[in-house]
């Protein structure tokens, strides 16, 4: 899709857009914009370099890094309308991270796409196996926990439920695993600052998840 036509899709759902060009340095270039035109949110694509990164030292990874407003890296991994199971996946470790900002994003997204929202949350394991009582307790707490998030959402109108697993390895291998069992359309990740700052492949969460979603992904980093 060029940008005529993501300007003409825009202005049949009522939004206007403004075709800017960039000429010195991108990133410099994209906070004077963002200071000029007060912008808050900036899209920015998360594709595959030839060298088979995603994340590490791309646009995406400087402009989280620097820009001066809230950046959401784009991955399409299922080029189709969402029309089928139409579920968006929240993962969510810290509930105080920008938490408006958070709740406005999924919001606005779930009534956009007329989508429902899973809230999930890992526990890690002790090594050992929990029964069914210790389980019971943990999904109570964490519905205890993502409550604002879901009061939230369900005040909207947005239908909201939790989900809980237990990580045996990494939260990176439990949010995929949920994103693929449930069937998720739509995965939407905050971007830790540790990741966002990390060079080494070997130790970055946030490339593992954008190499191998399932899902469409949207990478959130608030501007802090």
């Amino acid at each position: 899709m060029n940008l005529r036509e993501i300007q003409s899709r825009a202005e049949k759902e009522g939004v206007a857009t403004e075709q800017l060009t960039i000429e010195a340095s991108l990133v410099r270039e994209v906070n004077r914009l963002v200071r000029d035109k007060q912008m808050d949110l900036i899209i920015v694509v998360l594709k595959g370099e030839r060298d088979g990164r995603f994340f590490i030292g791309t646009l995406a990874q400087r402009l989280m890094k620097h820009a001066q407003a809230s950046v959401v890296g784009v991955r399409i991994v299922k080029a189709r309308p969402i029309t089928h199971h139409r579920k968006l996946l929240v993962p969510i470790s810290n509930r105080d991270y920008h938490f408006k900002e958070r709740l406005f994003l999924i919001d606005s997204l779930a009534k956009s796409l007329n989508l429902s929202v899973s809230l999930f949350r890992c526990i890690k394991s002790r090594g050992r196996s929990f029964d069914r009582d210790e389980m019971a307790a943990f999904f109570k707490e964490s519905e205890d926990y993502l409550s604002p998030f879901k009061d939230g959402l369900c005040g909207c109108g947005v239908a909201a439920d939790v989900r809980v697993q237990v990580c045996e390895n990494n939260a990176t291998d439990s949010i995929l695993d949920e994103a693929m069992s449930g069937r998720f359309d739509l995965l939407l990740v905050h971007a830790l600052r540790r990741n966002v700052v990390k060079e080494f492949l070997g130790s970055n969460e946030m490339e593992e998840i954008i190499r191998r979603t399932p899902s469409n992904l949207l990478l959130w980093k608030s501007r802090d």
